[in-house]
């Protein structure tokens, strides 16, 4: 263990020892796309949002706050238990249309699986229905209620572009009435302000920090790892840049969105790349060793929050090279990579790590140093520890 980390360990426990004999209030995650994750079960799709909020409440299991997730139904049990976590089906997840009836329906299964989680404090995490769902609830149970948002998209105006009447009001009213806003960068404190004229508590994305063995391929791999959705994921640009340089190889994975038929394009034509291998899902326990041997990660996407591939490439010593996504420009900044803007620019931009070793490894290295340093999960769990002792009005013990 290096002396960052062990000295972060030591920092933290010794700060919150005095909080031990505390209690500590009960965590409820709305976060209906979380049972693949938490059951370890393939049903073809993880997201980014799910993902983090998992990290988040296994490492409270750990530290003895009770946690509940409340989850789309998958034909399990009513009520199922993994790891302490307890777990609260809803409706199917092919049920999320937008019509008044369907929100009627999703409205009536979420609030009796909140009520039945019965926790002190509810946390819910992206724009949308469930937003305004939860809200309602903790107004009306006299529940604290926290919104973290999952993407930029949240609050710069695409998300209210794009939603209906009836979803929008119910974010809207979602958002006004958190007693608590956490975001993942200045950026959406920013706009968050402008916009909403709301304040706001920054935490950046959790990541467990452990030693990776390092092995990469050779001949060097490109790598685009996400949810293959069409707009803002934009992974037919993937496919366009492979076709610009048919010298080099590359590797794409991803799940479907409810989107099937778009799924099926993007396979079909990924198909027909000689140079272009598509994976499709691989469960989160079996895709680290993907980012091991890429030399490179290609991010397409017109939006993201914080994407944890970028911090599972950097943990891997993968240069990010991203067309639009870059948050508080920190890969510019701490030189991990490069923020191409354009998609001529991406192809100049991988040409150049494919070809200077030198420089992939640098900014591979320094991508490592920034994970350790900025989202060490023992810093920003405790911050979370931080938010929840205030909403509830005690301490906790938080020894990470």
């Amino acid at each position: 263990m290096n002396k960052t980390i062990k000295s972060l360990l030591v920092n933290n426990r010794d700060k919150t020892l005095q909080h031990c004999d505390m209690v500590k209030p009960t965590i409820c995650f709305c976060a209906l796309g979380t049972y693949p994750l938490l059951s370890n079960t393939n049903l073809g799709f993880i997201g980014g949002a799910e993902l983090r909020q998992v990290i988040i409440g296994k490492e409270l299991i750990k530290n003895d706050y009770g946690v509940s997730f409340i989850v789309f139904d998958h034909k399990q049990e009513k009520i199922e238990i993994f790891n302490g976590i307890k777990v609260y089906k809803t409706f199917p997840r092919e049920y999320v249309l937008d019509g008044i009836k369907s929100i009627s329906f999703s409205l009536k299964s979420i609030w009796k699986a909140l009520k039945n989680a019965d926790a002190d404090i509810y946390f819910q995490q992206g724009a949308g229905r469930n937003t305004g769902i939860t809200a309602l609830f903790c107004l009306v149970k006299r529940k604290k209620f926290i919104y973290q948002l999952a993407s930029d998209m949240d609050v710069n105006g695409v998300f209210i572009k794009n939603a209906t009447l009836v979803v929008r009001m119910l974010f809207n009213f979602g958002l006004k009435r958190a007693d608590c806003i956490i975001v993942q960068s200045e950026y959406q404190q920013k706009t968050l302000k402008e916009n909403y004229n709301l304040n706001c508590t920054i935490i950046k994305n959790p990541y467990p920090i452990e030693e990776i063995k390092i092995n990469k391929s050779n001949p060097h791999i490109i790598l685009w790892v996400g949810t293959i959705k069409p707009e803002f994921k934009q992974p037919e640009l993937f496919l366009k840049l492979a076709c610009a340089i048919p010298n080099a190889r590359f590797q794409m994975i991803g799940g479907g969105s409810i989107n099937k038929q778009f799924y099926e394009k993007i396979k079909s034509d990924a198909d027909k790349i000689p140079n272009l291998e598509f994976i499709g899902f691989i469960p989160y326990p079996d895709i680290g060793k993907y980012f091991n041997a890429a030399s490179i990660l290609i991010n397409t996407s017109n939006f993201e929050g914080f994407s944890n591939t970028f911090l599972q490439a950097w943990m891997a010593h993968t240069p990010v090279i991203s067309l639009n996504v870059n948050p508080d420009e920190i890969i510019c900044r701490y030189k991990l990579g490069f923020h191409s803007k354009t998609f001529e620019q991406m192809v100049k931009d991988v040409k150049t790590l494919l070809e200077d070793g030198g420089l992939r490894e640098k900014m591979g290295e320094n991508g490592k140093i920034y994970v350790e340093q900025e989202h060490n999960i023992v810093n920003s769990i405790n911050k979370y520890h931080d938010v929840f002792e205030k909403l509830h009005g005690n301490g906790g013990c938080n020894v990470f």
